[in-house]
Order: structure tokens, then C-alpha cells, then sequence
């Protein structure tokens, strides 16, 4: 027994080398593979822009009450366009359509707009309307008593990626459909909903 505890003593002296056999370095390495094609995916993998109203308020409205009763309406819009991708993004079509109470009181539409690769760019509009009926005109008046209006907008966005000088083939078409809550008094968003729609959803609800 004492000599069996001399050579421990003498090996914990030394020092004790310990060399990962193979397959530890293998699974190491292949670990690190998978981490790395899994980073690579998620930077290089081409997504559809990011859509966020950053303006939607009732810059000036006249109401004429000699009957029928009517209105002019001047709305102003702003949409944030924030491409999420290591790639420049060419943006083809920008439409923007407003409804007020399921009235469509029109659109801004723009073409030909580039966006760097983790940039953004913002589309600004203003939509004039004089077609509110009558009866939701009473109902325009009231909401602005209020002091809150509840507008509905369609944003659709399309358009194509490329990196340095080439052009992906990827065409991309991004579409949210908004309830928007104004401030109008100080023509703040109060609050905004959207939600992700396909191109046969966006049709029923297009704006034109």
C-alpha cells in the first residue's frame, strides 16, 4: 500500500496530461460546423421587408352643412419600409390605401425605390377625399369631438433583392392590413394593429 500511494504522489507531482481522444475532436468540430451554417442561413437567408405605419392622421377637414351634408378630407401618411436582410432591396411598388368607417377615401402609390441592405426608407402621402356620404359625416364630426379616429389602411410593398451588382432572383411582395387609432389633436398614433395578409386576402380588401 505504501508504495502504491508514493506513486500517486508522485504522478500528482509531475502533472497528468490528458489528450481529447479523436472523436471528442470530431464532435467538436462538427458542432462547430452546424453552428456556423446555422449563422450563415440566418444572415444570408433572403426575407420579406418589415411594413410599419409611422404616420396616419387627419391633417384638415371642412364640413359644409347645407344638405346633403359633405366633407373634404386631407390625410396625411407616412410608412416605414425596414429591410431585415445583408442584401440591397429594390422596391418595384409602394401602395398605400386608406378606409375610413369602410369608405375609401383613396391612396398613394410609389415606384422605384432603393433601400440598402439593414436600412429602412420612408414613404410619405397625402390622400384628399370629398366623397364621405352624409351619414358619416355626422359620424366624422362626432369622432373628432372625440378626438380620436379610427382609420383602416392596406400597405402593400414589392419588389426585388440583389447583392453588389447582381439582382437575386427573389420577388417579394409584403402586405399588412392596419387599424389605426389618431390622436386628432395632435395627430399621434394612439395605437396600431396589423396583421400579415396574402395577395388573395389583400384582393377583397384592395383599395383602388
Amino acid at each position: 500500500m505504501a508504495a502504491v500511494t508514493a506513486s500517486t504522489k508522485q504522478d500528482s507531482k509531475n502533472g497528468v496530461v490528458f489528450t481529447p481522444c479523436r472523436h471528442c475532436r470530431c464532435c467538436i468540430t462538427f458542432t462547430l460546423l452546424i453552428l456556423l451554417s446555422a449563422a450563415s442561413i440566418f444572415v444570408f437567408w433572403p426575407t420579406d421587408p418589415d411594413v410599419r405605419i409611422e404616420q396616419l392622421s387627419l391633417r384638415h377637414v371642412k364640413v359644409h352643412p347645407i344638405p346633403p351634408m359633405s366633407a373634404v378630407m386631407l390625410v396625411s401618411v407616412a410608412v416605414e419600409v425596414q429591410n431585415r436582410d445583408i442584401y440591397w432591396m429594390e422596391l418595384s411598388d409602394v401602395d398605400i390605401g386608406v378606409r375610413y368607417r369602410g369608405i375609401k377615401l383613396g391612396h398613394v402609390e410609389t415606384e422605384e425605390w432603393h433601400v440598402r441592405g439593414w436600412g429602412w426608407s420612408h414613404v410619405f402621402g397625402d390622400i384628399e377625399c370629398s366623397k364621405l356620404p352624409s351619414s358619416d359625416v355626422i359620424h366624422l364630426v362626432e369622432d373628432m369631438t372625440k378626438g380620436k379616429l379610427t382609420f383602416h389602411a392596406l400597405v402593400e410593398v414589392s419588389g426585388q433583392l440583389g447583392f453588389l451588382i447582381f439582382r437575386l432572383p427573389y420577388i417579394f411582395k409584403a402586405i399588412r392590413s392596419c387599424d389605426v387609432l389618431v390622436n386628432t389633436k395632435n395627430h399621434s398614433i394612439i395605437h396600431q394593429h396589423c396583421l400579415h395578409k396574402d395577395s388573395y386576402e389583400a384582393k377583397k380588401l384592395r383599395i383602388k
